[in-house]
């Protein structure tokens, strides 16, 4: 049966999570406020080629542009990768850089960090738009992640099964790590309960002390990236924390993180998970609460809608709606229907004023990610999805898609992915 008549017939299941910048912090304005209170900027990647084996597309858009009519916004700013960036990487790394998977900035949005599968960490001015450093991380670099205090970002090289601290001070423009102090070798502690330590993402919590890292064979490690070497302070099993999730929202004294599909050990999975950070260091605790394992259903992102924390189910092409005072599952907002019948939700970010969630949809050749056995990251309309928020973060609304595209030979091989606002 295809994913679409999967749909048509409601067997869906509702969440999924990935990685939205920030940690969650309640949004107190309502809803209904309109987006062109603040000025804010979407940025989204396509990791598609755009140039041989190498290169792809970073896309700005105005926000407020792309809230108000979806479908005719287009980007302020076009960034093709294989020129500029390509050329600043290959001189300081040696290497062209290719699929540009994730993007963050920094907390007083300064600056942007692009991750690159190549191996990449790219660090970029985001007014200008200029990059000032591109550090080789080995094979590959799935996520980096920028910590609250702005003093350290966080890759994880999941092809070396590697966990890097960066050290980085913006304002001098620095940007630097130790092969032989910041590098934590996460295959080395593998065993029956974490068979496999390739990090996902790592996510820390709002003090800059604790990094939780995903894995991908399941199992978690919580990290103290603050001393040196960096220590594992608290561990969880993979019968503890299913596999491969990426992402984390705090909330309070929670740490919210998922499992997700894509992978051969897992190539649908949804569940979202609940830490209780209060025993730590000593230990951590993790609560399930909410699965999708039994269904088509693939967890990647995940933001805060005021109280309520939006996981995307990127193969059940919809996002459940989960209340963070409760830890109850409370809705879902289907995705599928006249705007896109295949629309395939993956990463998600907020406008700051808390009226819509801008979420990057994949492309019918999805080039990460995807399990060819059930398509769990195959779309049909690449781009930028404009969901508006309403009931306080209760519902949504499906407000339209600003398409991408990047045809070759007369295939569409645009596959957004890493997308961010900047506030």
């Amino acid at each position: 049966m295809s994913r679409s008549a999967t749909i048509r017939n409601g067997t869906l299941v509702r969440l999924c999570f990935a990685v939205s910048l920030a940690l969650l912090v309640d949004v107190s304005l309502p809803a209904t406020l309109p987006s062109t209170a603040y000025a804010y900027e979407v940025w989204i990647t396509d990791q598609s080629d755009t140039a041989k084996e190498s290169g792809g597309f970073l896309y700005i858009y105005d926000g407020a542009q792309l809230a108000a009519n979806p479908s005719a916004a287009k980007p302020t700013v076009t960034m093709d990768i294989g020129g500029e960036i390509n050329k600043f990487c290959e001189d300081a790394t040696k290497k062209a850089v290719r699929r540009p998977h994730m993007l963050f900035f920094t907390k007083d949005q300064s600056h942007v960090v692009l991750s690159f599968l190549s191996g990449q960490v790219l660090f970029m001015d985001a007014a200008t738009r200029k990059p000032e450093a591109c550090l080789n991380m080995g094979k590959n670099v799935h996520a980096a992640w920028p910590t609250p205090d702005q003093k350290m970002v966080l890759a994880a090289n999941i092809a070396e099964k590697k966990f890097i601290r960066i050290w980085t001070d913006y304002k001098a423009h620095k940007f630097s790590f130790d092969a032989e102090k910041d590098v934590m070798d996460l295959g080395a502690l593998e065993s029956g309960e974490r068979p496999d330590n390739s990090p996902i993402c790592p996510i820390t919590d709002s003090s800059s002390k604790y990094a939780f890292v995903t894995l991908r064979g399941g199992g978690l490690f919580v990290a103290d990236v603050t001393v040196t070497p960096m220590k594992v302070v608290a561990t969880l099993t993979n019968a503890e924390v299913h596999p491969a999730g990426c992402g984390g929202i705090q909330v309070g004294n929670t740490m919210y993180i998922n499992s997700g599909g894509g992978w051969p050990v897992a190539p649908l999975s949804y569940d979202v998970y609940a830490l209780d950070l209060s025993n730590l260091p000593k230990s951590v605790s993790a609560k399930l609460i909410t699965s999708r394992d039994e269904k088509v259903a693939d967890s990647h992102g995940m933001t805060a809608a005021g109280r309520y924390l939006w996981s995307a189910d990127r193969a059940g092409n919809n996002i459940e709606v989960i209340d963070t005072v409760s830890n109850m599952s409370v809705g879902s907002i289907n995705l599928a229907g006249s705007i896109s019948d295949d629309p395939a939700p993956d990463l998600l970010d907020m406008a700051p004023d808390g009226a819509y969630v801008f979420v990057g949809l994949r492309g019918p050749n999805p080039l990460t990610g995807n399990d060819k056995n059930v398509n769990n990251a195959k779309g049909s309309t690449p781009g930028v999805g404009v969901i508006k928020v309403m009931d306080g973060g209760k519902g949504g609304e499906f407000a339209g898609v600003a398409k991408i595209t990047n045809m070759k030979e007369g295939k569409e091989t645009a596959d957004t992915h890493g997308l961010a606002v900047r506030k």
